[in-house]
């Protein structure tokens, strides 16, 4: 068993120029103006980490090869930012822990969603995201490892790099699919991270790691130059180890200045097209400087002073008060939506099994991307992906889909019987109901924000790949907010009692209200401090000398 004492051994290849564990984009950029830390420095401290710990988690799939070159470069702008009294940029010089599936060009690496069949993939163009969090000053560290074709919440592995472990217990599973840089966040391999969420890969990820994480709200951010796994509902966003950190990323992410439009013209359903949400976008986030409680903002069963939440809370759905909350007032309840009236209506998935998306949002990505694989049904053909994912990509392949037409899939879906169609989240009838009525419900409890665990189970073991799993799941992220569209940010909240594991808040919004969640969020992560970094990857240290006793007569002798 490695423990704290024992993991220390790893790194022991020299103490960084600048302490890194648990650093901020803040306490950085104190070091690099008062002249005690280079942005060379940075990077390099990051990379021992990596180099050192990282055969341990196997967070990291590849670091850009030319990172020290741009970090060179940096040093430059330094000297000259601080002979001038010039303040940093935001994110001047923070290295990023990138999600596989995001396209960057540095460093000439493929985007490989955690797939064989994309190691050849190299983009010509950097992902939206990746371009802001640059024209902020942000350096593209790594690739992270992740679960492949981002398919599975429960485990991230795939063909191209294997299985993520929890750094808090290595048996363990990440949850998936952005496990590689929620992974290496918390064990410190880089200031930040940034991940993609469908139904659960930010929060799920960032909960298992004691992180913060958010999803924006669908046409917030853009999802232009990301592996696609259902665009109407991708989402990418940041993982950090502060609310402050996640909130300077997100101004990054958020700021689309460098085109005319104000918006991203290559994100599939730019915001302008979202009738049903021309709600207005938050400033650039605007986070508190000091500890803020949003009016009305309560927890069931705890205050927001210091009593610590024990273990894991179930969900269920009569609380203490004896007051009853149910998911199916919503419209939504277990993964299905009620359609229909009375006794004459039925229950009918969330995610239809005949809907084309994620063949026809991956082949067209696909058909514009490096890579020699121009479709689904080729890397099947071709054998390219890990045998755990190989029911999730038949299914789109072989099942009786409607049509690779929009229009025609949604009359094809309502004609077959399902009313909630295959359409984006602002056309899809129930998803536009169960926002609506979600609006309107917490209108009328006057409500800024609702809160529920993310999780309700510890990670699942490493190597229980089933669906149905020996170890429970527990995911509830994947329904209210997805399906409505509405943000939704994770905080730490203390570790597991006896697992050690940390355990997760989520607080949810109305759609585009992310500045209320960041308040909140930073409200409780101030009063609480849950976040306690894995034992396990200790700050890096200089060369243990061993000494023994020479027992001939002649002293004592090293051992180096």
């Amino acid at each position: 068993m490695i423990t704290k004492k024992s993991a220390q051994m790893y790194c022991q290849t020299g103490s960084p120029s600048f302490p890194v564990v648990e650093a901020t984009i803040q306490s950085a950029h104190n070091a690099m103006m008062a002249g005690n830390l280079t942005c060379s420095q940075l990077v390099s401290s990051y990379i021992q980490r990596i180099s050192a710990y990282d055969r341990l988690t196997n967070a990291v799939r590849e670091i850009v090869t030319d990172v020290m070159n741009t970090a060179a470069s940096m040093d430059v702008m330094l000297a000259a930012y601080n002979a001038n009294g010039t303040a940093l940029p935001l994110l001047f010089c923070v290295p990023i822990l990138i999600k596989d599936n995001f396209d960057a060009t540095d460093g000439h690496l493929a985007t490989a969603n955690g797939a064989v069949a994309l190691l050849d993939n190299f983009p010509s163009m950097d992902a939206t995201e990746v371009a802001q969090a640059k024209a902020y000053g942000a350096i593209i560290l790594a690739h992270g490892n992740m679960a492949e074709w981002a398919f599975t919440n429960a485990i991230s592995i795939g063909s191209a790099y294997g299985v993520v472990r929890n750094p808090y217990s290595l048996d363990r599973s990440t949850a998936g699919s952005s496990g590689g840089p929620a992974a290496g966040a918390s064990a410190n391999y880089a200031m930040i991270s940034m991940g993609t969420d469908t139904g659960n890969s930010i929060r799920g990820p960032s909960g298992h790691q004691g992180l913060v994480g958010l999803r924006s709200s669908i046409g917030q951010t853009s999802r232009a130059g990301i592996i696609p796994l259902q665009l109407n509902r991708d989402i990418g966003g940041p993982i950090g180890r502060t609310v402050t950190d996640v909130a300077k990323l997100f101004t990054a992410l958020t700021d689309f200045s460098m085109f005319p439009q104000g918006y991203d013209p290559r994100d599939p359903v730019p915001p302008q097209l979202h009738p049903p949400l021309q709600l207005h976008p938050i400033p650039h986030c605007q986070w508190p400087s000091g500890a803020m409680i949003v009016q009305n903002f309560t927890i069931v069963g705890n205050s927001l002073g210091d009593a610590p939440w024990s273990g894991y809370i179930p969900i269920t759905s009569t609380y203490s008060n004896g007051t009853v909350y149910n998911t199916s007032h919503f419209g939504f309840n277990n993964g299905s939506w009620y359609t229909g009236y009375g006794a004459a209506g039925k229950w009918e998935p969330t995610s239809q099994g005949a809907c084309p998306n994620f063949r026809e949002d991956l082949n067209t990505y696909l058909s514009t991307a490096g890579s020699n694989s121009k479709s689904l049904l080729q890397i099947y053909e071709g054998g390219l992906y890990h045998p755990s994912v190989t029911k999730s990509i038949t299914g789109p392949l072989f099942t009786n889909n409607f049509s690779t037409s929009a229009v025609l899939q949604q009359n094809a879906s309502i004609a077959a019987g399902y009313v909630c169609t295959c359409g984006e989240f602002y056309n899809n009838p129930c998803r536009a109901e169960m926002r609506a009525r979600l609006i309107s419900s917490m209108d009328a409890m006057n409500l800024d924000a609702f809160i529920y665990p993310g999780w309700g189970n510890p990670p699942r073991l490493i190597g229980d790949l089933s669906q149905a799993g020996n170890t429970p799941l527990g995911d509830f992220s994947q329904g209210l907010l997805p399906s409505t569209g509405a943000p939704g940010i994770v905080v730490p909240m203390g570790l597991h009692t006896t697992l050690g594991t940390p355990t997760t808040l989520q607080i949810g919004a109305r759609p585009f209200n992310e500045s209320t969640l960041i308040q909140i969020a930073y409200a409780y992560e101030q009063l609480t401090m849950h976040r306690e970094p894995p034992q396990l990857f200790p700050e890096c240290v200089n060369p243990v000398v061993a000494t023994s006793t020479n027992t001939a007569g002649t002293g004592t002798a090293t051992a180096g």
